[in-house]
């Protein structure tokens, strides 16, 4: 299975490929160093090639996860002790395709942040019927 990178041409970029960015620069964007921010972009490709190789793109706790409400699946990394990187992605013959990435705290029991999160599963949901419609809206891996 193909993991490629879900492309949005009113945006002009994909979201994902945008969001893991920040963890390939060598500046001090993040308020961690640049082994810590390696380990994690390391990680996540990992989680990635073992997602699309060894599973053929199904989730795999605690690796992914299905989302109850939503046709897309979840991987789950850890930023740091308080946040947590949730990737959402889908399958669509044989590409896995990595539709949204955000944080969010790793314990949280606040209506606002559950509301922040229903709408990044919002968007999330977007960009598949986006990519639905248009199939050739992917960028490679």
């Amino acid at each position: 299975m193909e993991v490629v990178y879900y492309f949005d041409k009113d945006l002009g970029y994909s979201p994902v490929k945008k969001y893991l960015e920040i963890y390939s620069k060598s500046d001090d964007t993040l308020e961690m160093g640049w082994h810590r921010k390696q380990k994690i972009l390391i990680t996540i490709e990992e989680k990635f090639k073992y997602i699309s190789q060894q599973c053929d793109g199904r989730p795999r706790p605690p690796i992914a996860c299905p989302l109850r409400e939503y046709s897309f699946f979840e991987i789950k990394q850890s930023k740091d002790e308080n946040t947590l990187i949730r990737i959402l992605y889908f399958c669509k013959d044989d590409k896995m395709v990595l539709l949204y990435a955000f944080e969010k705290p790793s314990n949280y029991d606040d209506k606002k942040i559950k509301k922040d999160i229903d709408k990044n599963y919002k968007i999330a949901k977007k960009y598949k019927e986006k990519f639905n419609n248009n199939p050739k809206n992917y960028e490679k891996y």
